[in-house]
């Protein structure tokens, strides 16, 4: 069975891949807030790849004194005070980070600033901290920074939003998946590896369930028929990326080039991502069953850098063997 989801043509099962173009993945993970110790057991329960990273501590101190606190105060006579409470950055002192904790109070030609408290991160010492600057008659200002200071605690050993994300993005760019710009986080994923979107359907699933957070994680998935106007569909989606990436890579191959770069490895990185693309670009014109014409130009262009890259870095080489 079909149905038709703004021009595309999805399917609900199929089990016959040479009537499938490939499948449709979307995903969302709200505000997900995963200890890392369970991101790892979940992550090698399911055999998902995770090389692991080191949680920044100093990023976990920003997340945790980053979260404004908002007021609306009756005042006498039907008057409103309105006012912010938040914390802004202090100038960094080698290993200690300082942002001050501040009541906004709104007024009609400007606002009044009052100094509530510093709160601190000594990274050598690996501790937070806050000294109470003057108290306020509608806040407990060290409740307030004993808060976040227990949040402190729970960010340096728990993975975000963005973290997670970071890792579920390198999974889809090994499934060449490509992302489909009206939709925001909707990838399509080519036949010849839409048998690997369980596993990340699996993960998310498990995060679910070890979330910290109340709002759940979303992720589904659906077969996308095969006949000439997806593909066609799918063709211009795949144009407008692989655009955008030739371009982006010559970018930084002619930064490589006119700086003068003297490091072999950095210029064979990109040399190999340039033919990484290249590749991509052959798959999928085997999917469509067309050539991408509308790209010749990037990729006759981004042919030529990589070759220029090649030079040097063989250059380069043959110098340090002498």
């Amino acid at each position: 069975m079909t149905n038709n989801t703004n021009g595309f043509m999805v399917v609900q099962n199929s089990t016959d891949e040479s009537r499938l173009l490939g499948k449709f993945l979307y995903y969302s993970l709200a505000d997900v807030l995963v200890e890392q110790r369970d991101f790892e057991r979940i992550c090698a329960a399911l055999g998902f790849p995770y090389a692991g990273r080191r949680i920044s501590e100093v990023d976990a101190f920003r997340n945790a004194t980053g979260r404004v606190t908002r007021r609306t105060v009756s005042g006498s006579g039907g008057a409103q005070e309105i006012f912010r409470i938040y914390c802004r950055d202090n100038q960094r002192d080698g290993n200690l980070y300082s942002r001050e904790l501040v009541r906004e109070t709104v007024g009609l030609r400007t606002n009044r600033y009052e100094k509530l408290a510093n709160v601190c991160y000594d990274s050598g010492a690996g501790m937070m901290y806050h000294d109470t600057v003057q108290g306020d008659p509608l806040l407990d200002v060290d409740q307030l920074c004993t808060d976040m200071e227990q949040k402190f605690g729970v960010f340096r050993n728990c993975l975000g939003r963005s973290q997670i994300d970071t890792v579920l993005l390198h999974y889809l760019k090994a499934l060449d998946a490509l992302p489909v710009s009206v939709y925001g986080r909707l990838y399509f994923i080519p036949r010849d590896k839409m048998h690997q979107v369980g596993l990340f359907e699996d993960l998310i699933e498990q995060l679910n369930h070890a979330n910290r957070n109340d709002k759940a994680l979303v992720v589904n998935s659906f077969f996308v028929a095969d006949d000439a106007k997806q593909r066609e569909k799918m063709a211009g989606e795949f144009y407008a990326l692989a655009r955008r990436e030739a371009q982006e890579y010559q970018e930084k191959a002619a930064y490589l080039i006119d700086s003068g770069c003297q490091s072999a490895a950095i210029m064979e990185r990109w040399i190999r991502r340039i033919e990484d693309l290249k590749e991509k670009k052959q798959r999928y014109e085997a999917l469509f069953q067309k050539e991408l014409t509308e790209t010749d130009e990037e990729f006759n262009s981004l042919q030529l850098y990589q070759q220029e890259l090649q030079i040097r870095a063989q250059g380069i080489r043959a110098l340090k063997a002498a």
